[in-house]
């Protein structure tokens, strides 16, 4: 099933594979979160049916052998076991994976028609895999369609991006999202709507912070900063009571906060701009974290701002 906002890029996907359209590379982009790679997996099932139909038909021999992970034409390049860290995956696609992937699409096929492969997350490719494949893009095996998923697509070589046919993810509409998030948990829609906010707009992201109880701590920082906002509580009171918040998460609820506040704030020229630098301040901070700097003080500063704004 493919998700409500993943449908317009799925209608794109079946027209080009019904019209013959279908290039030899398909970049799938957009925001984490969305479901990309699933619906990756779902065009590979398409690409290798022998129906060739979209969906896939999920009962020619093609669909059984690639809903078992055993189809001889279907590839998946992603992050694989780190060879000296025991225990750890890879933190990018190296290019020995690539070579290993453009020799599997030089092999003659024994099911389908065409060859299919996905890599993800295509940012991940370190130089010399970029090029290794961009090798192979240039000079594409036969039938064969390389998918590569990316939430980031600019960290991706502008010669490998301008060798695959775009496909673009967006991030769904509040009307899309809390409907389908209060359907798929089960919770308020209050609650779906906040989740959404924490999760910044991804709903997957969102439905996970409802199935493990997130939200909890996105709540107590949306307290803290209305009452710092209010005079109710003091910048001392609020560190305390953001204590126990993971600092990564938390910075970057601070820079949501603030960049939705800007958007509601826009006609309010000097408000607009005193949210938009404690915006810069959150990111920056966030990117601190691993310094020896004090993070208390550059919390307590932020907060100190954020309080003597006007209301």
């Amino acid at each position: 099933m493919t998700y409500p906002w993943l449908e317009p890029v799925a209608a794109e996907f079946a027209e080009r594979l019904r019209g013959g359209r279908m290039a030899h590379a398909v970049l799938l982009s957009g925001p984490a979160g969305l479901g990309k790679t699933e619906l990756a997996r779902a065009f590979l099932a398409s690409l290798l049916c022998l129906e060739e139909s979209w969906p896939a038909c999920g009962a020619c021999r093609s669909c059984q052998l690639f809903g078992s992970g055993a189809h001889p034409e279907g590839h998946v390049l992603s992050f694989e076991p780190h060879p000296k860290k025991e225990g750890e995956l890879r933190k990018e696609l190296v290019v020995d994976q690539v070579r290993r992937l453009t020799a599997s699409l030089q092999l003659t096929n024994t099911v389908s028609r065409r060859k299919a492969a996905l890599a993800y997350p295509a940012e991940s490719l370190n130089a010399s895999a970029a090029n290794a494949l961009l090798k192979t893009l240039e000079e594409p095996p036969g039938d064969a369609v390389l998918v590569l998923v990316s939430h980031n697509p600019s960290r991706l070589p502008a010669t490998v991006r301008s060798r695959c046919q775009g496909l673009y993810a967006r991030l769904p509409d509040s009307e899309v999202a809390v409907p389908w998030l209060v359907q798929a948990s089960g919770r308020q829609e209050v609650e779906a709507a906040m989740a959404l906010e924490a999760a910044a707009g991804s709903p997957l992201r969102a439905l996970r912070m409802l199935e493990e109880d997130g939200i909890g701590a996105y709540r107590i920082l949306a307290e803290v900063l209305d009452d710092l906002r209010s005079g109710q509580r003091d910048a001392l009171a609020a560190l305390a009571a953001l204590a126990d918040l993971d600092p990564e998460l938390l910075w970057s609820w601070l820079s949501l906060r603030a960049a939705s506040e800007i958007r509601s704030r826009l006609g309010e020229g000097s408000l607009a701009r005193a949210l938009a630098r404690l915006q810069l301040e959150a990111d920056r901070n966030r990117r601190l974290l691993a310094t020896p700097v004090r993070k208390d003080l550059l919390l307590q500063d932020w907060l100190i701002q954020w309080s003597r704004l006007s209301a």
